[in-house]
């Protein structure tokens, strides 16, 4: 409606007894006129409701709460003159006070004076305590509703907020898009539409005009109406003392209870905040000792924020969280970084957590003090739900990257990929060792890191190598000596002759006092470096650690879970800590393979009396003395001591050992069996193990099976007993034309061997041919 027709309608509504003058402006609910009482000659105020909003005004109901309003008589209440209805126009007419509003006077001033303010705001608790006492809640107090008279202050527009809600209704009014209150002033529990305010959303309204009269500013300015209305139910305002340190702790203190939260923790009357307010425009008031009042839920703020409580809440946190992350890792295969990395993140978590106890902390106190204890800047982050936000968001991301990183490992893709998963090898290929490369001036480094780590590699489930027993045989085929050298170059060309896909080559040389240990996965066909690591070692004593890590690592790499390499046995474990000892051990072999059986076991026992728990060279010992027709006596000796030390051995050794324990220290064919068993379902082409059991299964005449285990290792490892004892085990079963193949398949691998001339002999006399045989 234009001004000129609600002016012309509003003096015919007015009569004779007020004469409108000029339109003053309006805002909120209303629009302002100054007018004259003609028969008083007073100037008054009309101020009437836009047609629009008085459409869905019951004028009864707006007469009635105008005139529950209008029987407030107070010094300090702009009084209710008259209120009517005339069609659809509800107005009312008051006093004009001579001077200013409070809105106008912060417009040329923004801050006002602490003595002023605190004036003003006492006038204002004046005026609504004696409002409160008469059941009328004001329900928008503002600047532009406190008028300002000389000294005084006076509230104007009482009861019009309700008197409006009162006779409409709340989707009349929402459907208008008006909201009965002015955010910046409104209290929380009035901004989020409870039906059940009452006056202590006056004494938050009183907090906010205090803030904005000290600072300058409203608690949360610069924002819009919508967002100011959020924020009034979930921030918290920063203090007033950070926008005016010179504010008196009392006073900062009492504007900051005002804008709690929650009702039950602002002052509960008006009476109460007079008083307060009476006490501090003493003339002793702003030096009297601070009394602060907690309320419960500033207190449990403290409680919440207290640095034990935080401490041992983030430590519990903390271990259940690395905890779980070390089950996950163990359960799950998960490299290692994850775990490290959690536990870094829980340390880097810790000083953040605590400052954010301590900024919360000073925030609470703050609300309660009006202390400036956090300023904007940084400060402003560090809050409870950013912390936690962020903790989770940290420990997501660390699991989003490790997820990612086992795919790529699984599925074969970039540098993480195995090499199983990329399809270059297939589970159980058979790999071959070549002979460590020794740059160090210890010419028995070589040989023993070899044997070191041929040791390890055989816990692989997915890793198969050559055993020595074969690379002999394989060089012999070559025209070559069993016992040579292994260096890159022949363990390739013997790869390629045998079927096996690639090379294990290490090397170890000195630097400084330490060394520097790599491992190669070659191609044989081509050469191609597969994969390429190192470890360091800081001195003689760390070897064989690094060595164990190096294997660890290249057993990943091909493709080995993460979860089974965990689970083997460490290195010094299943070998020996003493390298000096790993040294004889490791010439004891290339003694016992060059045929040198007497220094095998002079080796052997050497490196066990460096360390008399070293289970594998007992093993051996006991193995050297059989096959060299020792007394009975030390076989059994030898072999008891690797089954008393058993648990230094490997899952693969230490069924081997039992088994030869029971077969010649305490005889026991079920034990015996059952032990040669167990070693095959970890390996099922060991060759020893499918030999002793043969020969275990002889025993008991089942010769069908003990055929089958010969024939078995033949395959893997055409060794000359394993030939023996599947002729045998054929003979005694009658199947001599068997045999004869047998036989005739030794012969053609080795003509020259007079085991082939002792198979002949045994088969003529099986088909008792005897002049064959004596022949």
């Amino acid at each position: 409606m234009k001004a000129t027709e609600l002016r012309d309608r509003l003096q015919s509504a007015l009569g004779d007894a007020y004469r409108i003058e000029q339109e003053l402006g309006g805002g909120g609910m209303s629009r302002v006129f100054l007018a004259e009482e003609v028969r008083l000659s007073r100037q008054v105020v009309v101020k009437v409701l836009p047609p629009e909003l008085a459409a869905g005004v019951s004028a009864d109901r707006f007469e009635r709460e105008i005139q529950l309003a209008a029987k407030l008589q107070h010094p300090h209440i702009v009084p209710l003159l008259t209120a009517a209805a005339r069609g659809d126009l509800l107005y009312y007419v008051m006093p004009h006070i001579a001077g200013e509003s409070l809105r106008a006077r912060i417009a040329h001033e923004r801050a006002l004076p602490i003595g002023e303010t605190v004036r003003i705001l006492r006038d204002v608790c004046d005026a609504l305590a004696y409002a409160h006492g008469h059941g009328v809640v004001h329900r928008d107090v503002k600047p532009d509703n406190v008028l300002l008279s000389g000294k005084h202050a006076l509230v104007t527009d009482f009861g019009v907020a309700k008197a409006v809600s009162s006779s409409s209704g709340a989707g009349t009014l929402t459907s208008l898009g008006m909201a009965l209150g002015t955010p910046a002033y409104m209290a929380p529990e009035q901004a989020a539409g409870d039906p059940t305010v009452d006056h202590r959303a006056d004494l938050y309204a009183v907090g906010a005009l205090g803030y904005e009269l000290l600072a300058g500013r409203t608690p949360f300015g610069g924002l819009s109406p919508q967002g100011m209305l959020a924020a009034q139910v979930t921030a918290t305002p920063d203090p007033v003392t950070q926008h005016r340190d010179s504010v008196p702790p009392a006073l900062a203190a009492l504007i900051m209870r005002c804008l709690a939260k929650h009702p039950a923790d602002r002052p509960q009357s008006a009476e109460e905040l007079l008083g307060q307010l009476e006490a501090m425009a003493t003339p002793t008031g702003g030096t009297l000792p601070e009394q602060t009042t907690v309320s419960s839920g500033t207190a449990a703020a403290l409680r919440r924020s207290h640095p034990v409580r935080v401490a041992a809440l983030f430590g519990l946190a903390a271990v259940g969280v690395l905890a779980l992350a070390r089950l996950l890792v163990r359960l799950l295969g998960l490299p290692d970084w994850a775990f490290a990395g959690a536990v870094g993140l829980a340390a880097a978590g810790l000083p953040v957590v605590l400052w954010t106890g301590v900024i919360e902390r000073r925030r609470a106190l703050a609300r309660t003090t009006g202390r400036s204890a956090a300023g904007a800047g940084v400060h402003r982050w560090f809050t409870w739900r950013r912390a936690l936000v962020s903790g989770a968001t940290a420990f997501g991301l660390l699991g989003l990257g490790t997820a990612v990183y086992m795919a790529m490992r699984l599925l074969g893709i970039g540098p993480v990929g195995t090499l199983v998963a990329s399809g270059v090898l297939a589970q159980r290929d058979r790999l071959v060792l070549a002979d460590f490369e020794n740059r160090t001036p210890d010419s028995t480094l070589g040989p023993s890191l070899t044997e070191a780590l041929r040791v390890d590699l055989a816990q692989s489930r997915v890793v198969r190598l050559l055993d020595a027993a074969a690379v002999g045989q394989a060089l012999g085929r070559m025209g070559k000596r069993p016992g040579m050298a292994l260096d890159v170059a022949l363990a390739r060309e013997l790869a390629e002759r045998e079927g096996a896909k690639a090379v294990v080559h290490g090397q170890i040389a000195a630097v400084g006092r330490g060394y520097v240990l790599s491992a190669e996965l070659v191609s044989a066909p081509d050469g191609a470096t597969l994969v390429a690591l190192r470890e360091d070692a800081k001195d003689d004593g760390a070897i064989i650690a690094a060595v164990d890590r190096l294997s660890a690592r290249l057993r990943e790499r091909i493709g080995e879970s993460l979860r089974a390499i965990r689970a083997s046995e460490p290195l010094e474990q299943v070998t020996t800590g003493s390298l000096e000892a790993l040294r004889k051990y490791s010439q004891a072999l290339k003694a016992n393979d060059a045929g040198q059986f007497a220094r095998a076991v002079s080796l052997l026992e050497e490196a066990i009396s460096l360390d008399t728990t070293f289970a594998m060279a007992y093993r051996k010992l006991a193995v050297v003395l059989t096959n060299t027709d020792a007394a009975p006596s030390r076989i059994a000796e030898a072999a008891a001591k690797a089954f008393r030390h058993r648990d230094r051995l490997t899952p693969l050794e230490r069924y081997l050992a039992e088994g030869f324990y029971y077969y010649r220290a305490e005889f026991d064919l079920s034990k015996v069996e059952s032990a040669y068993r167990s070693a095959l379902e970890l390996d099922p082409e060991n060759y020893v193990a499918l030999n002793n059991l043969a020969l275990a299964l002889s025993t008991t005449r089942r010769f069908a099976e003990a055929e089958s285990l010969t024939l078995r290792g033949i395959a893997v490892v055409p060794n000359a007993t394993l030939y023996v004892n599947a002729t045998q085990a054929q003979i005694a079963q009658g199947k001599l034309a068997e045999a004869a193949r047998t036989v005739e398949s030794f012969a053609g691998k080795a003509p020259q061997n007079p085991l082939a001339f002792y198979l002949r002999a045994g088969l003529a006399g099986a088909r008792r041919d005897f002049d064959s045989a004596e022949a």
